[in-house]
């Protein structure tokens, strides 16, 4: 498959406030990048890490600035990580932070991705590392990726901590000058994994703030759902809750990120037990009964966001799904 990892919506950040200030167009730019806008309404949401670089590359494209990624990193935050972020962050000592966010970012936040620490005689070493094939944008990614460390470091070192270099896997871009400026430390290029580096001493640093919130571990088992990339029904049930987010899901569309034709499509997924209505219909379901959890949307919305022509189709469909009209089943729902 051309797919190898997927990532969270919300590693974008505030991506599209930042493409508008600078004077260009997010709609455009997603546009480019074949992804739906409205996926920032949902950051849990999964992107194609494939996708998440072209967004990244158009974005930089838009605005003729090789340094977009790391102008938003600029304004990531802890919080933009869901929970994985509340997890990582909420460790005793930066150390057990950055353990933490190593063994649990393929799970929780982004496959096809490894982090790693190396510790030396005087330098911690924290290493970012992209396995995902997709060459187009890496760099503008990884950028990214780097931004969101330090601010993971900063919960324990404090807002103005500055790490002493960062190194960034591939060319070095044109403006250094501006981008040691932005970063705030000097920056190095290599064929490597990209990487934050700092005192090794730091590492004992306690967290400067008591959580205000403790993540149970029914919280955490719930954000350990990251697709996996080798499983295709997994990774076909992905893109269609992405493209969900916009329009109903269409198999030419899914079979294109795959790389296969519509046909080879619908025969990987017979021999792998299901088809492509199939997992439209459980996706469509799913949706449905989060919609109607939420308790803002009424039914003929509801009916719109799901594809259906108007409420009453929508409304046959669900009472075939669970023996209920949607009314009864929120009602009952909400009584438990």
């Amino acid at each position: 498959m051309a797919i190898r990892g997927f990532t969270r919506a919300s590693t974008l950040g505030p991506i599209a406030q930042v493409i508008e200030a600078a004077g260009g167009s997010a709609q455009q730019v997603f546009s480019r990048a074949d992804l739906p806008l409205s996926l920032l309404q949902t950051p849990a949401a999964f992107v194609p890490l494939k996708d998440h670089y072209n967004l990244l590359r158009h974005s930089a494209d838009e605005l003729a600035d090789e340094l977009f990624a790391i102008r938003l990193g600029r304004k990531v935050t802890v919080r933009d990580l869901g929970t994985y972020g509340q997890w990582v962050v909420q460790a005793p000592t930066l150390l057990e932070s950055i353990n933490r966010a190593n063994k649990s970012m393929p799970h929780m936040l982004q496959s096809a991705t490894v982090l790693s620490i190396r510790i030396t005689s005087n330098s911690a070493i924290w290493s970012y590392d992209s396995k995902d094939s997709a060459s187009e944008g890496r760099q503008h990614n990884e950028m990214l990726a780097l931004c969101f460390m330090i601010e993971i470091a900063r919960e324990h070192l404090g807002s103005g901590w500055l790490p002493d270099r960062v190194i960034i896997c591939g060319r070095p871009t044109h403006d250094i000058a501006n981008l040691e400026q932005l970063l705030g430390t000097n920056v190095s290029f290599h064929n490597d994994a990209g990487c934050v580096v700092f005192d090794r001493c730091l590492l004992a640093t306690r967290r400067l703030r008591k959580a205000t919130t403790r993540l149970s571990p029914g919280d955490i088992g719930r954000a350990i759902n990251v697709p996996n990339p080798h499983d295709l029904l997994d990774t076909v049930t992905s893109l269609i809750a992405l493209e969900m987010t916009e329009r109903l899901p269409r198999i030419g569309w899914a079979a294109g990120k795959l790389g296969f034709s519509e046909r080879t499509m619908q025969r990987k997924l017979n021999a792998a037990g299901s088809g492509f209505s199939e997992l439209v219909q459980a996706a469509q379901q799913q949706r449905a009964f989060d919609l109607l959890l939420e308790g803002r949307w009424s039914i003929a919305n509801i009916a719109f966001e799901l594809g259906y022509s108007d409420a009453a189709h929508f409304s046959r469909a669900f009472k075939r799904w669970t023996g209920f009209t949607p009314t009864s089943w929120k009602s009952m729902a909400d009584f438990d």
